[in-house]
């Protein structure tokens, strides 16, 4: 850190200097015009960005050392997140095959990109999306529609023995990545350009928050997806009815605890937070209580036992993650009592307004 006293000119104006260094790294020009941000902690922000634009950057890929399309798949993934507006693929020869499947697979887990140009050497990706398109809180309310309407199709097609739709709950955890991997990338946009928090309604502060959120319902989905995995070995195993239905009861319960986590960081409210504590410790024990009756209503299937205890462990793994997001809650809730933290944070969008 430079340390650079403050001067007094003109009798009313206060001036500093700005490190050459630094001027020099931003191309900064005799007369140009700087940004300058306050943020929440009192510390101001000045930066060479002042129209909210994301920056021009390009990353290129050279397929000369790269023969797999997986590991090009997780080059192009990283690149997106890490927030390069434009990916440039290039190769020595005609492009491969397998380069090809790679881009596909990207623009299909990926939002806003579009193979721009092609070349038989090269290929261009761009990035169509405006950052302030898609506000953290609405990604947040998405992701959580998505997983609730995933965990009740999962136990709906265990009851009705459905392994297509349990097979279809596994595939639309893709649009919870897709989803999750969007805010990872708003979020390294804003840690580079932190004037995009105007045009985001969102200071780095907050989009901490909302990205530790994000991580927490991510791991959620996958949870979600391991229940599904079980139905499906479960469905030409004999059951009984109740087993569908104690499951029903228990997915139920376990995605009201985690909606209400939701809400309570949507919200900010932490004695929310701290009453869906409470709730966990009784809903472990009401997940032990109804495992005995399940392994029971299971008669003896070696394989039908495994699966009901890998799905019982999983419902208490989400609502585990609730814990984690009444956590994260709580102190978002602290910060946001800061009057300056909340003229920058928007509530979550309401989910109900977002099903369809």
């Amino acid at each position: 850190m430079e340390i650079r006293k403050v001067q007094k000119t003109g009798g009313a104006s206060y001036i500093i200097s700005l490190p050459k260094d630094w001027v020099k790294a931003s191309k900064i020009q005799k007369n140009d015009p700087l940004g300058l941000i306050g943020q929440p902690d009192g510390s101001l922000t000045i930066t060479p960005h002042i129209h909210g634009k994301v920056a021009e950057r390009v990353k290129i890929i050279d397929l000369k050392d790269i023969d797999d399309c997986e590991y090009l798949y997780r080059l192009l993934i990283a690149a997106y997140v890490t927030g390069f507006s434009t990916i440039k693929i290039t190769t020595p020869s005609r492009i491969p095959s397998f380069a090809h499947k790679a881009v596909r697979m990207f623009i299909q887990a990926s939002i806003g990109q579009e193979v721009s140009e092609e070349t038989e050497k090269s290929m261009t990706i761009k990035d169509l999306l405006n950052p302030g398109e898609m506000p953290f809180e609405n990604v947040i309310s998405r992701m959580h529609v998505i997983i609730e309407g995933m965990l009740n199709d999962a136990i709906y097609a265990l009851k009705t023995k459905d392994r297509e739709l349990a097979e279809d709950v596994i595939f639309r955890d893709r649009d919870v990545n897709k989803l999750y991997w969007l805010m990872s990338r708003q979020y390294n946009l804003l840690l580079r350009n932190v004037s995009l928090s105007h045009e985001m309604g969102m200071n780095v502060e907050t989009a901490l928050h909302y990205m530790q959120i994000a991580r927490v319902i991510e791991r959620t989905g996958d949870q979600v997806v391991q229940i599904a995995e079980n139905v499906r070995s479960m469905i030409f195993l004999s059951t009984e009815k109740k087993t569908s239905e104690i499951f029903q009861t228990l997915a139920a319960e376990a995605m009201e605890i985690f909606k209400a986590g939701v809400d309570s960081f949507c919200n900010r409210n932490v004695t929310q937070s701290q009453q869906i504590y409470e709730r966990i410790g009784k809903y472990y024990r009401h997940c032990d209580e109804s495992s005995k009756q399940l392994i029971e209503s299971a008669g003896g299937q070696t394989a039908g036992i495994i699966s009901i205890a890998y799905i019982i462990d999983n419902l208490k793994k989400i609502v585990e993650y609730t814990g984690v997001i009444c956590e994260s809650a709580i102190n978002y809730g602290i910060m946001a009592q800061d009057a300056d933290a909340d003229t920058n944070a928007a509530p979550c969008a309401d989910p109900a307004n977002r099903r369809g």
